[in-house]
């Protein structure tokens, strides 16, 4: 007699029955779990910005939508640009987005800054986002304006030392990349400087060149052209080495800050319970463009590197980010406007 049937005349019936159904369930279980996303996507994607058009982000946002879009057919990969309040509206939407891998978000520094500068957020950082890959590392440049053409970091640094607060700097906004890369410095340095926050990079670069205020630490995209316009003055530059652009500008760390090393990151998250089968497949689609020529190319002419992270890189270097700012925002207690 098979075993089955010797167990079913051995067995109450009532066991029998919730046994079938846990039997039934284990077997589909792996059925449910191997996601098929061979025709994602099935319908329009978007990359969300949180920042306006013509910025960093937005313009990384819509290199990877192109690439995306000619890696599945050119399909439609629109651009979402919704900006406001550093960058926490736009998150908002894509943190409430059905998590189907129709939305994406296009973030950077300010992402790990926010959560520990506002009180309150709309949305759970850690808990309502995930990260799909990072896009791009860039750095930022310390820049003057003509009046202090020739000086070092040393020198602004003596000078910062000397008068207190006296020495202003620009940035982009509060807990903008330009904000935390100076407070950082301000940090490591033991310095005091007072902070001028302009609505965004544009304005805080013309005020600079400008000498209405010092100094700013801007993103190389936007002060490269200045420099080499000969309407900046490049003192130092943030990363760990120095650029093939700017040769002959020093880096932080050499220049006075010894350890200092400060990168922007650019980075695509998804809403947290997007299915784990579509984050593969778009961080898949993200590292062959980083091992694309012309995309490497494209990143490199803004002055940045291309990244190519898994989904668990992804996660630990965002992961160590939110330690990062954390102690940034806490040491110079940056409060949101």
């Amino acid at each position: 007699m098979p075993w089955s049937k010797l167990f079913v005349q051995s067995a109450p019936r009532k066991s029998v029955l919730a046994l079938t159904v846990a039997l039934t369930t284990l077997l589909a279980a792996p059925a449910a779990s191997a996601q098929d996303v061979s025709g994602y996507p099935d319908k329009p994607v978007k990359i969300v910005v949180p920042f306006p058009p013509g910025g960093a982000a937005d313009m990384f946002a819509r290199m990877v939508g192109q690439k995306l879009s000619e890696a599945w057919g050119n399909k439609a990969v629109m651009i979402d640009n919704r900006a406001g309040a550093g960058g926490v509206i736009g998150t908002d939407v894509v943190a409430k987005a059905p998590a189907d891998g129709s939305t994406f978000l296009m973030v950077t520094i300010g992402h790990a800054v926010n959560p520990f500068m506002y009180a309150r957020l709309p949305y759970d950082t850690k808990a309502d986002l995930v990260p799909v890959g990072v896009v791009a590392q860039v750095p930022s440049l310390v820049v003057t304006g003509p009046a202090l053409k020739g000086k070092s970091l040393k020198d602004l640094i003596a000078m910062a030392r000397a008068r207190p607060d006296e020495l202003q700097y620009a940035s982009s906004g509060v807990g903008s990349t330009s904000h935390v890369g100076a407070a950082l410095m301000e940090s490591m340095a033991g310095i005091h400087m007072t902070h001028v926050p302009y609505k965004g990079a544009a304005p805080a670069l013309q005020d600079v060149m400008g000498d209405r205020v010092a100094m700013s630490v801007d993103i190389i995209t936007s002060s490269m052209p200045q420099i080499k316009a000969g309407k900046l003055n490049g003192v130092a530059i943030t990363s760990a080495k120095r650029s093939p652009r700017l040769p002959d500008v020093p880096t932080v760390a050499e220049a006075g800050i010894p350890g200092y090393e400060f990168t922007a990151w650019y980075m695509l998250l998804a809403p947290a319970k997007t299915p784990v089968a579509v984050l593969e497949k778009v961080n898949a689609e993200l590292r062959r463009m980083a091992a694309s020529p012309d995309f490497k190319a494209r990143v490199e002419e803004t002055g940045g590197d291309v990244a190519s992270m898994n989904l668990k890189q992804s996660s630990d270097y965002l992961d160590a980010e939110f330690v990062r700012w954390a102690k940034v925002v806490k040491d110079r207690n940056i409060k949101a406007e």
